[in-house]
């Protein structure tokens, strides 16, 4: 029975339920799913956080901005190895920790709960078996994200929130053959990941934060 057990503990189920129970962020109704797919949103959910509180911290204790790139000295990425790629992790991390940092410091909602959970519409009912690692989710999601990010914070968007079920997907190039069957799970990953990076790049916008900050 034990070695039935540990050899159990040992497999990618057991890693995944030891995670889920080390972090809260996986146990969060509606958005849990995405960060579960992808470990670059999941690095988004722990970096915004603690930006947030920073921001806030800093604004309420009369402090001007922080320097850019400055932000995360002193933060705690919370990664573990558990969670996936650690390049990834904390990739999002920093996109998140500027996003929550600018949404602290401005006063603004805290918004990563939200929009985690418009961006994981559906994706528990999804079925990806050419993608079981969603390593091609990820990898979509991150391109989404930055090509989001260009998008919102250009002055051809309008909106901060956009249904990432009207966003094109043409950004998969397979390097081999068999990797075409996960375009699907690649595409699914970066439509969400846009969605996310307009509205970031959208409220990020150098003009937005000089208005709000000058309120």
């Amino acid at each position: 029975m034990f070695r039935f057990a540990l050899s159990f503990c040992l497999s990618a189920a057991c890693a995944v339920s030891l995670a889920q129970a080390e972090d809260l962020h996986l146990q969060e109704t509606g958005s849990a799913a995405v960060l579960l797919h992808s470990t670059f949103a999941h690095g988004y959910r722990h970096g915004y956080e603690e930006g947030y509180h920073a921001g806030n911290a800093d604004i309420n204790m009369g402090r001007l901005p922080r320097a850019k790139g400055r932000e995360d000295r002193g933060l705690s990425t919370g990664y573990s190895s558990r969670y996936g790629s650690r390049k990834s992790f904390e990739k999002g991390f920093l996109a998140g920790l500027k996003a929550g940092y600018s949404d602290g410091y401005l006063g603004r909602n805290f918004r990563a709960v939200a929009t985690m959970r418009a961006v994981a519409t559906a994706l528990d009912d999804l079925s990806l078996p050419a993608d079981p690692k969603h390593t091609y989710f990820d990898s979509g999601f991150f391109s989404g994200y930055n090509d989001g990010f260009a998008r919102g914070g250009s002055g051809n968007s309008h909106t901060a929130q956009i249904d990432f079920h009207q966003v094109g997907c043409s950004q998969f190039h397979p390097t081999h053959k068999e990797d075409i069957p996960a375009q699907g799970s690649y595409c699914e990953g970066y439509r969400r990941g846009f969605a996310l990076g307009h509205e970031d790049g959208f409220v990020l916008r150098p003009e937005t934060v000089q208005m709000e900050a000058s309120k």
